[in-house]
């Protein structure tokens, strides 16, 4: 169990691209984990050349090997050899991890024969043996390299960073529901969940927009969408003369507005947002997520991802395995996820229409696994101009935003203004209102 050619590979980075030492040391502890004696010597002068601070390469190598070896073979033109032989320096942490995993399998086999043999042998007693297997079986466990290390240190610096430089929160840059949330926490998840025509889409497109304005990168898988269609929402963002229905229609005669709100958005949203209408499956969706590592994804909706025909399970555990998923990759990749989720029917049934955490689709998991969940509710459409239980009757420009969980603060709700036409939220109901009087203005002098 070793691989010539592999540890030959890996003495090549060590030789060229010395720095990769660092990284590789944790899966060669000592010398015998290569399988060669000349592999060994190499290593281990190698580890006191950069530990002295001194230059790691075939010379400096060659000068300290003894001038023969047993074998008869100059060590200098084996050096040489294995310092000019070799591809690439890019994969030295694979490589050891690979010689390392060949060494424990060596180890393993060595204490499997002597088992063997002390299992044979009769006057040996049984406790002695089973003892033995707990402890070689411990000792393997122990000598490998843990993939999940453990330094208070950094723990601490990135713990002072958060703090004091708010480095762990995105801000939504929809200022007045910040003011509920402060923000969303990296590694975390945030459900925006709302009916259809509850403006939830829209709420996510406007944190989008904001997030890419203020530098942050932002990736938006539109399942419910096409591209083009997305985009028209950005296109009436970003002009005050453009109508999003006329947009929708293709009924906007103005191509110069179009144009100058497409270069706006080129000029500004470049290698920023990046958005995808094709990408059905979970896998491909990290794949790409991977890719770009961006600040934050927006997912809509999470309803319509594909899972193999094979698959039988109900979709509550389907939601329940993309959200579990969905939490990881984030921790990992160290980005804030939106989850875009419709409401189920039951709202439907009840006077009162305001969505509530028993209304989510599908799975309590969305609730478990979120950091927060946000409703979208917009009564303008929901009550049909009815008179809610306070006698109030929402206007068009209204929409309120309900955070019915939030793990780090206080549930709250906050009223936006919301321009349906410009695809727009505002901080306030009245900036929504005087918006509209001078976009209509605009298009009428256009």
């Amino acid at each position: 169990m070793h691989n010539i050619e592999t540890e030959e590979a890996l003495l090549y980075c060590v030789l060229n691209r010395p720095e990769c030492i660092e990284d590789i040391r944790r899966w060669i502890p000592e010398p015998r984990v290569f399988y060669r004696e000349f592999h060994q010597d190499i290593w281990k002068e190698s580890i006191k050349l950069y530990n002295n601070e001194e230059p790691v390469n075939a010379i400096t190598v060659a000068r300290v090997i003894p001038k023969k070896r047993a074998d008869g073979k100059l060590p200098s033109y084996e050096i040489t050899r294995l310092a000019t032989n070799g591809v690439t320096t890019s994969n030295a942490e694979y490589l050891a991890k690979n010689i390392y995993e060949d060494y424990l399998r060596r180890n393993i086999v060595n204490n499997c024969h002597k088992l063997i043999n002390k299992a044979k042998d009769s006057s040996i007693d049984f406790d002695n043996i089973i003892e033995q297997i707990n402890t070689d079986t411990s000792n393997i466990i122990n000598t490998k390299p843990s993939r999940n290390e453990f330094n208070l240190e950094t723990l601490l610096h990135d713990t002072d960073d958060s703090i004091f430089k708010s480095k762990g929160i995105i801000k939504t840059g929809l200022q007045t529901l910040d003011t509920v949330i402060h923000g969303m926490t990296r590694g975390e998840i945030t459900i925006i969940a709302g009916r259809p025509a509850n403006g939830k889409t829209t709420v996510a497109a406007n944190i989008a927009r904001q997030l890419v304005l203020s530098g942050k990168r932002v990736m938006m898988f539109n399942r419910e969408m096409p591209n083009t269609e997305m985009m028209k929402k950005f296109i009436a963002m970003e002009s005050m003369s453009l109508s999003y229905r006329n947009l929708r229609h293709g009924a906007t005669s103005s191509a110069t507005e179009v144009h100058n709100a497409m270069q706006f958005i080129k000029e500004n949203y470049e290698d920023k947002l990046f958005m995808y209408d094709s990408v059905r499956d979970l896998q491909s969706t990290f794949e790409e997520i991977k890719r770009v590592r961006p600040d934050v994804v927006i997912d809509d909706h999470i309803g319509l991802i594909e899972y193999p025909a094979r698959d039988t399970r109900d979709v509550r555990h389907k939601i329940r395995e993309t959200t579990m998923k969905y939490k990881w990759l984030a921790k990992a990749h160290d980005m804030c996820v939106i989850l875009v989720s419709q409401l189920n029917r039951n709202i439907e049934h009840r006077i009162d229409a305001t969505p509530r955490l028993s209304d989510l689709a599908e799975s309590g998991s969305l609730e478990q696994d979120a950091e927060m969940v946000v409703f979208t509710h917009y009564p303008y459409v929901s009550r049909f101009g009815q008179a809610d239980s306070d006698g109030r009757i929402w206007g068009k420009n209204e929409m309120m935003l309900i955070v019915s969980k939030n793990r780090y603060g206080t549930p709250g709700s906050v009223e936006m203004g919301y321009s349906g036409d410009s695809c727009l939220l505002f901080d306030d109901i009245r900036s929504a209102k005087d918006y509209e009087i001078k976009k209509k203005e605009s298009i009428l002098n256009a």
